[in-house]
């Protein structure tokens, strides 16, 4: 048997055994109900770190993602404000220059 033939018989060996023993772990209902508590740990423990953040970050005059988002939204509304204050504008200088023709 060749060094190479070895290493992969004692692979899937273990991979058999792997797979044994996670079919067991997926099997035993204390075992699953562990883990799902476990995950929604995680998950609420990331939810009081991301809002303790949130409040140092606002202490330290920080902005967080979504204050940079709101902001980005108000310019996009100021930039569409202006767009329209500038075709107006346009639109009356031309009318304007059109009268000062018509007496001259």
């Amino acid at each position: 048997m060749s060094e190479h033939n070895a290493v992969k018989t004692i692979l899937a060996l273990g991979e058999d055994s792997m797979g044994e023993v996670i079919r067991q772990l997926l099997a035993n209902e204390g075992f699953v109900t562990a883990m799902q508590k476990a995950v929604v740990g995680g998950i609420e423990a990331k939810r009081n770190i991301d809002k303790g953040l949130t409040s140092v970050l606002g202490l330290i005059n920080i902005p967080t993602v979504e204050d940079v988002d709101k902001v980005r939204g108000r310019l996009a509304e100021v930039e569409e404000l202006v767009a329209q204050l500038t075709s107006r504008l346009e639109s009356l200088s031309e009318r304007l220059d059109d009268e000062d023709d018509g007496e001259g």
